[in-house]
């Protein structure tokens, strides 16, 4: 999914359902290009020090809890949560790609 692109929520659906909710903590974020990524936060990170290996990070939201179901199929079947998801990621970006550094939202 590319937030310069036209981007579809169907796309977003499919990100997210790719995840696995069990698996860990997981982050989603923009890279510089527009490009939508869902990341599980690797063990021996926090989702602070997560951002801080990606470089070409400029948008991420509130770090998404194991097991709290924001991703995984049941998270890509709530049309509720896509739709903040969604609406978030195309109101921020344009203010994102001209900030420096990486913009950090807690609540979408």
């Amino acid at each position: 999914m590319n937030l310069e692109s036209s981007p579809a929520r169907e796309e977003l659906i499919d990100l997210v359902r790719s995840q696995d909710d069990t698996a860990g903590h997981h982050v989603l974020w923009v890279d510089v290009d527009a490009n939508v990524h869902i990341s599980k936060v690797p063990d021996d990170l926090t989702p602070v020090g997560f951002q801080k290996s990606r470089p070409e990070m400029k948008l991420r939201l509130e770090t998404f809890q194991c097991g709290n179901g924001y991703v995984g199929p049941t998270a890509a079947a709530d049309d509720e949560l896509i739709d903040q998801l969604f609406n978030a990621l195309t109101r921020l970006w344009p203010d994102a790609k001209k900030a420096v550094g990486v913009e950090y939202h807690d609540q979408f």
